[in-house]
């Protein structure tokens, strides 16, 4: 059996493509010839599974949500964004510290800290353009798309790369920990070897403190004190995700829209 999208070999039984994500078309065996398979779509608490429930996610057997994203790395600026404000803050953390011993020194000169921060807001702006120079290199490396597979039940969400994105981010992960020991940074280090060693984040409701809607990149932000999960779905699809996720994190958790 074969995938109608991208000619992938495919177990037998199964749904979905470990390729691309399509739904696995059913066969029509007095005619010899696949058939797209057309499951009914429902609504309301009682979805029976095998159904779909939107546009594009399913119901599956296993009583798990499940569907297919599409990410455009240089048209949805999410995780670049996400990328600059973690070194924004690493390095407005690692001013703060100096200019704090700094200040306890009894030769402490006023004109001399602003000529600091000068000079480090100078370098933040040139690591900032690194930042995003090699955000567009990692792009142009994963054909400038992130393809990424969905699964949500009752118990939390797993957003899982798919099987080519993971191979190159692999191949990344490497050069980040080369990188990472050439440099004396272990943090650089840790961060490859955390990139190398799964393929998969998954995220249990309970645990979830914030969540943050961002409607015009199709994302939902879901985050836990040790995990930041980012979940992407289509217009057509949103709305449903965007229920599921309020009515199950805990009622304490904050729920925020942002614009941008």
């Amino acid at each position: 059996m074969f995938c109608s999208k991208c000619g992938n070999e495919l177990p037998e039984g199964a749904k979905f493509c470990d390729a691309c994500g399509a739904a696995v078309e059913s066969v029509n065996e007095s005619a010899g010839t696949p058939q797209p398979a057309e499951p009914e779509t429902v609504s309301g608490p009682e979805n029976p599974k095998g159904k779909k429930v939107t546009e594009n996610i399913v119901l599956g057997t296993d009583g798990r949500y499940h569907w297919f994203y599409e990410f455009k790395l240089m048209k949805n600026p999410t995780i670049l964004k996400l990328l600059w404000k973690i070194f924004f803050w690493i390095f407005i953390v690692i001013w703060a510290l100096v200019s704090i011993m700094n200040s306890f020194q009894s030769y402490f000169n006023f004109k001399a800290f602003v000529e600091f921060s000068m000079y480090f807001a100078i370098i933040l702006a040139g690591f900032e353009v690194l930042v995003g120079i090699g955000y567009f290199i990692y792009a142009a490396l994963q054909g400038f798309k992130y393809c990424v597979i969905f699964d949500m039940d009752e118990d939390g969400i797993t957003h899982t790369q798919m099987p080519k994105q993971f191979r190159k981010a692999q191949a990344m992960s490497v050069i980040t920990m080369l990188m990472g020991m050439a440099s004396g940074s272990p943090g650089a280090v840790g961060t490859g070897l955390l990139t190398a060693s799964r393929s998969a984040m998954s995220s249990s409701w309970k645990t979830v403190k914030s969540v943050e809607i961002i409607r015009r990149h199709d994302v939902i932000k879901v985050n836990a004190r040790l995990n930041k999960n980012q979940v992407y779905a289509l217009p057509e699809d949103f709305r449903f995700v965007e229920d599921f996720i309020r009515n199950h994190v805990p009622g304490n958790c904050s729920i925020k829209e942002k614009r941008t």
